[in-house]
């Protein structure tokens, strides 16, 4: 797999996606372990230096079967292929994008962001050109309504948004203008879910090869 540095993070997700994580990845690590049980990579009765030779075939066996999505055993590995699919589905996996400001960087939640209330955390440790391009991406397809959200926050100090009132009036319409503006920006945790969800289904349209 790619060997360039990686960049850690957390994606918040809800309770039916962790628990769609956790049972396709157990059944990964099922078939790689059917699959490193096949006679052709036994080291029985060979030298070490041989048994040495197999087992490294078997592991880029492995790693091939990685890069091609048809084993996805790890979360990374499910993540980096499932995020793949979410930008291609979004037209931004060939794009060219400009570079990641370094605000774009900074921990923190984006304005417009909407993962708040999501109980389960994912870790993920991307390659860094992946984790740039989404980045990149995200920023670039949603800094203006990012902008316009900061200045609605500097015109309206008092308003929390995600409280709505039922009556109508002023401040009502300003969060739906808050709405509106959030609606237009695609937040990195936005992507990386969308990824999960996409390696999850990726995964459960491989063949059955583990029997129950």
């Amino acid at each position: 797999m790619e060997k360039l540095g990686r960049h850690q993070g957390n994606v918040k997700v809800g309770f039916e996606l962790r628990a769609s994580l956790d049972r396709v990845l157990k059944e990964q690590k099922a078939y790689r372990r059917e699959l490193a049980g096949d006679e052709r990579w036994s080291v029985r009765g060979l030298s070490r230096q041989d048994a040495a030779g197999v087992r490294a075939a078997r592991r880029r066996e492995q790693e091939r079967l990685r890069r091609a999505g048809e084993l996805l055993d790890t979360i990374d590995v499910l993540a980096m292929h499932g995020i793949e699919l979410e930008l291609r589905e979004r037209g931004w996996w060939d794009r060219r994008w400009p570079a990641v400001p370094d605000e774009a960087m900074d921990p923190g939640r984006w304005p417009g962001s909407r993962d708040k209330g999501l109980p389960k955390q994912v870790p993920l440790r991307l390659p860094q050109p992946l984790a740039r391009k989404v980045y990149a991406a995200c920023w670039h397809t949603s800094y203006k309504s990012i902008v316009a959200l900061r200045d609605w926050r500097d015109l309206h100090p008092g308003i929390v948004p995600g409280r709505r009132r039922r009556e109508p009036g002023e401040q009502e319409i300003a969060l739906e203008e808050y709405e509106r503006l959030a609606a237009q920006v695609t937040t990195v945790g936005d992507v990386y879910r969308g990824g999960l969800l996409k390696g999850i289904r990726a995964a459960e349209a491989l063949p059955s090869r583990v029997a129950n």
